[in-house]
């Protein structure tokens, strides 16, 4: 058998690993879910000895599946953000703090009548949030002082897996870019770490490199545990954001990706980021590329969509997905572009790009007497659609180049259709989904001396493309215009609405 890549990509809430064949076949894979503690003060936590436990598990049956000799190399991919600390023995201090922890949020308060989240934004083009390391160590140092007093070391989760893996320690570009680098000099910023009164965590830091470079080969214990072969080449560990736009074959200025999962992401590739008024959402170096990605994140995607059906059960209802899919797709497909007037705005969840609204508020507007249930369902589409267009708007414009699309909502053809329509720009969907462990793959085995990630990434993949009808590209601009429109007044309403209420009342 020829030499096997493996990929290993170490989610919030799933570990999943691959091997795959030069050209891009996955040969096998393996998955385990990984174990979140929640409270109710906004903890969101892992234990870290478990998440290496379930990494070595994952391993350990992908070992069982493939011809372990021929692996040639490991590529670690990873959540990001966070907390993950370590003490001079290299063993955790606390359990893992995640991106999504928020019992620090009542600091984001004060840096915002201080300079830090402009210091934070004009270095990493960043809005600060609850789940980034600075903010929590701040945390950590004032509610236990013996835990801070331990910590030798702040990593991110790909870097503890690495250590686990090979015994080194590496933070790769992309997971140091938020909250302390610096874009502009590639090193970490003074003036951000200064704002956040971070000083006494800067020495802790892994100074940052690139992803494709070797962190070290596979210990005795890890190859003992996984079953694979001592001393394999392991890359530095990266986002696992990044590693999937490297599984796209993603390098160049200009070039974007979204994804329409529960929660809709848009990235943009970008060697030119500029200062915004108004910071929104988040930006991390490519991994391996002199490059950045602008990543910004409305707060609904397809739960849009999950939240209309769920209203109609009899007629929306199904035992499946794409069943349910078929269901809503079938009632809108005869409803112009626009839905007759009826306009929905997608904030169930509030909003956090292009604007941050946490208390706003979803709605539709220019229902009538005889507004259709379809009419409805085609709004509640495109309003989602119509979020990841104003994202585009607030930087710079409509895409230039065909956008990779991803996730449940991709696998929804009329959807998909809707958001060429409304980006007029082309919409491609791989018939595969691996593209995260796939691109952590070809890191590693770039890593392993064999060329450029992204070259390696190119494979054979049946693509659906969705081209927009430029007829529909006037209606969709006056539907999009009326959209804005609503949005901005929704959020002024939402201010004076604000001051009626009881102070906790937006926060159920």
């Amino acid at each position: 058998m020829s030499a096997l890549w493996v990929g290993l990509d170490v989610g919030t809430t799933m570990v999943k690993a691959a091997a795959y064949a030069p050209d891009g076949v996955c040969v096998a894979e393996a998955s385990a879910p990984s174990e979140v503690r929640q409270g109710a003060a906004g903890e969101s936590e892992q234990d870290m000895a478990n998440v290496r436990a379930c990494v070595m598990r994952v391993m350990a049956e992908l070992g069982g599946k493939i011809d372990v000799a021929s692996v040639l190399s490991l590529g670690i991919a990873g959540q990001g953000d966070g907390f993950w600390a370590v003490d001079a023995d290299g063993e955790p201090v606390t359990p893992a703090m995640l991106w999504n922890d928020t019992r620090a949020a009542a600091d984001l308060d004060i840096f915002a009548d201080s300079d830090a989240t402009t210091a934070i934004g004009r270095g990493c083009h960043t809005a600060l949030w609850a789940g980034t390391s600075g903010v929590l160590w701040r945390w950590l140092r004032a509610n236990d002082a013996d835990a801070a007093g331990r910590v030798s070391r702040v990593v991110t989760c790909a870097d503890w897996i690495g250590h686990c893996l090979t015994g080194e320690w590496a933070t790769d570009w992309s997971n140091a870019s938020i909250p302390f680098l610096d874009f502009a000099t590639r090193s970490y910023g003074d003036a951000q770490i200064e704002a956040l009164d971070c000083r006494d965590l800067a020495g802790k830091l892994n100074l940052p490199r690139s992803a494709n470079t070797r962190l070290g080969g596979l210990t005795s214990d890890a190859a003992a545990a996984t079953g694979l072969p001592e001393g394999i080449s392991v890359s530095v560990g990266t986002l696992d954001l990044s590693a999937m736009i490297v599984g796209m074959c993603m390098d160049r200025p200009g070039q974007t990706m979204m994804i329409m999962g529960t929660t809709a992401v848009v990235n943009i590739l970008s060697d030119s980021l500029a200062p915004e008024a108004e910071l929104i959402g988040a930006a991390v170096l490519h991994p391996t590329a002199e490059i950045a990605i602008k990543v910004l994140a409305p707060a609904s995607g397809a739960s849009a969509f999950d939240w209309f059906t769920r209203l109609h059960p009899h007629t929306l209802g199904g035992q499946n997905p794409a069943e349910i899919a078929g269901k809503l797709n079938s009632l809108v497909a005869d409803v112009p572009p626009g839905a007759n007037g009826v306009t929905f705005l997608p904030y169930l969840s509030g909003e956090r790009a292009p604007f941050v609204a946490p208390d706003i508020r979803a709605g539709f507007h220019g229902l009538s007497a005889v507004a259709s249930k379809a009419e409805m369902g085609r709004a509640v589409m495109e309003g989602a659609a119509f979020s990841l267009r104003h994202c585009f708007a607030s930087q710079g414009g409509l895409p230039t180049e065909p956008v990779r699309l991803s996730g449940g909502g991709s696998r929804n053809a009329i959807w998909c259709q809707i958001i060429a329509d409304i980006l007029q720009q082309a919409v491609t969907v791989s018939d595969v989904s691996d593209q995260g462990v796939w691109g952590a793959a070809c890191i590693g085995a770039s890593a392993a001396g064999l060329g450029d990630p992204v070259m390696l990434a190119r494979r054979v993949e049946d693509h659906v493309t969705y081209l927009p009808d430029l007829n529909n590209a006037p209606l969709y601009d006056r539907a999009f215009a009326r959209y804005r429109v609503l949005s901005d007044a929704m959020r002024a309403v939402r201010t004076r609405l604000r001051s009626l209420e009881e102070p906790d009342a937006w926060q159920t």
